[in-house]
């Protein structure tokens, strides 16, 4: 299997990196930093933040793309949805924790409920070369384009003893929600998964696939 560009991954997730690499596809790691995630423009809808901020972050690398590169970049978000008297449902956004207390607040949120993760993906190339040639795998386009995935998660009801126990032990404040699926919470408090695992776990790789099976990106001999 065989690449035509030099793909980089735009994140310091060790998730991400890990589930990249569950698909055979050589990349480098050069994170994206600086970018303020607290500041949303009002008129993106709650949905429609982590496509944002995916795409944010990959307008936000340090130096232009050059030719055969492809720059992937992802944001991952959960979000409850609470019915309110004014509207059918209104979606609440569970980002990062800022602190044991927070992480603590937002466990509670979750438990004994249903939430929906959706994580948003962003891939852009540098410029198409001048001696494109599919052929020999040279890009011959410039990408710009972006897709996001949604998985439904049901959690059984936690008690305080649990969630203070998994927030001492794992740490979970680089995790949307406070949690991560594949650690000790997500082994004894989920119960049910409508959706991509992995997708849960922060990068939705099935579809990646997709896009660059779509995009010409990946060759097979």
């Amino acid at each position: 299997m065989n690449t035509r560009y030099k793909i980089i991954l735009g994140s310091a997730s060790s998730r991400r990196r890990q589930l990249l690499s569950g698909i055979d596809l050589p990349f480098t790691v050069d994170p994206v930093n600086g970018l303020d995630e607290n500041h949303i423009p009002s008129d993106i809808g709650p949905e429609d933040i982590p496509l944002w901020l995916a795409r944010s972050k990959s307008l936000a690398f340090h130096r232009p793309l050059q030719a055969g590169e492809l720059l992937i970049t992802a944001d991952t978000l959960v979000f409850t949805c609470d019915k309110t008297p004014l509207s059918e449902h209104e979606w609440s956004v569970l980002g990062k924790p800022a602190s044991a207390s927070d992480a603590r607040r937002m466990l509670k949120i979750l438990s004994g409920r249903c939430h929906k993760v959706i994580t948003g993906v962003y891939l852009r190339s540098g410029p198409p070369s001048a001696a494109a040639d599919l052929a020999n795998n040279v890009p011959a386009r410039e990408i710009h384009t972006g897709f996001q995935d949604q998985t439904l998660v049901w959690f059984a009801a936690l008690d305080q003893r649990e969630i203070n126990y998994y927030i001492n032990t794992y740490k979970p404040f680089d995790k949307a929600g406070s949690y991560g699926v594949q650690e000790w919470l997500g082994y004894i408090g989920i119960e049910q998964i409508q959706g991509s695992y992995f997708n849960v776990m922060g990068f939705p790789v099935h579809k990646l696939w997709q896009q660059l099976r779509r995009l010409d990106v990946i060759s097979f001999p």
